[in-house]
Parts: structure tokens; C-alpha cells; sequence
């Protein structure tokens, strides 16, 4: 026969029920309201600033206006730029390339240890010839070789050296880069 429960333990009881009921309620129904207000209320903040840029942007004639100053102004440094013979492109054109290569390497965590100028080759193209060296895993660099052969630009990989103990990670690898 089961004995009669005493007042404490009644309210114990109903104590354990109420607070459970407030933990069910505050998880599934007050938390996610939380969260979508606070999403709702970001999701203002970011509409309003962007209404306040579009307000505080200038007119279209002074854009143009700014836009043909500028032109001008650009026409006379190239202008300056012919009569002292100074090229521009070509380097800009190196530097970009080199950056993109860089990155890509950055982003398959291949560490580059250093980068030497060795020289200039030209046949088709004028070919600027540079020593890296760099600690990579292995899928990471065949990773970079597919990059490198699908970009825009004309770029080659000659004399890669790849070195390493067989358990030791990462490998050091070193090669020409043509670019």
C-alpha cells in the first residue's frame, strides 16, 4: 500500500512541476522568440543604414562632374608619365599576378619561406623567374599546380624539388615560378 505524501513533499512536487514547465517553456518558446527579434532587430539596423547611405550619396551631376575631374587629371599623369618614358602595366600586371599566386598558396596553408628573383627569360612571352620555397602538404600543392593551370595568366612551375622525412610533416617544397 503506497503511504500518503506529506504537505513538503506536495509542494516539493509541485514546485518541480511548475519549474519544469518554466525550463520547457523558456527553451522552446521564449528563447527561439529571443533570438528572432534580436535577428529581426539587426536585420532593421542594418536596412536603416543603409536607407541613411543611400540619402547621404551625392547627385548624379556631381558624380559625373567629379568622375570628368578626374579623367582629366588622370590624362595629364599619363601625359607626364609618356614624356619622361615611364611604362605602367607591365609591373602592375607582375605584381597582380604574384599576389593572386601568394594568396592562392595562402589559402591552401602552404607556408612560403622565402621568394628570390633569378632572372628573365623571354621567348613567347617575357617570363619573370622566381625561386620559392615553401612547407606544404602534398594534396595542397597538387592543389595549387591545378590552380595554376587553370588562371587567366600564362604561368609555369619548373625545377620543383620535394623534400621530407616519409612521417614528417610538412614537406619542403621548391620550384621556379615563371610568371
Amino acid at each position: 500500500m503506497a503511504r500518503k505524501m506529506s504537505k513538503l513533499e506536495k509542494y516539493g512536487l509541485i514546485g518541480a512541476v511548475i519549474t519544469g514547465a518554466l525550463f520547457f517553456y523558456l527553451k522552446h518558446v521564449y528563447d527561439p522568440q529571443q533570438a528572432s527579434l534580436r535577428q529581426a532587430q539587426e536585420q532593421l539596423n542594418r536596412t536603416i543604414t543603409e536607407f541613411n547611405n543611400l540619402q547621404g550619396a551625392e547627385p548624379p551631376f556631381q558624380l559625373r562632374r567629379r568622375l570628368e575631374s578626374r579623367q582629366e587629371e588622370l590624362q595629364e599623369l599619363q601625359d607626364e608619365m609618356a614624356a619622361m618614358d615611364v611604362r605602367f602595366g607591365v609591373e602592375e600586371d607582375l605584381i597582380r599576378n604574384q599576389h593572386w599566386v601568394y594568396r592562392q598558396m595562402e589559402q591552401l596553408n602552404m607556408r612560403i619561406l622565402s621568394v628570390q628573383p633569378l632572372r628573365r627569360y623571354t621567348d613567347l612571352f617575357t617570363w619573370n623567374i622566381y625561386r620559392v620555397s615553401l612547407e606544404a602538404d602534398f594534396n595542397g600543392f597538387t592543389e595549387l599546380l591545378h590552380k595554376l593551370r587553370s588562371h587567366t595568366t600564362p604561368l609555369r612551375v619548373h625545377n620543383v624539388s620535394i623534400s621530407g622525412d616519409v612521417t614528417g610533416w610538412p614537406l619542403r617544397i621548391s620550384m621556379d615560378l615563371w610568371i
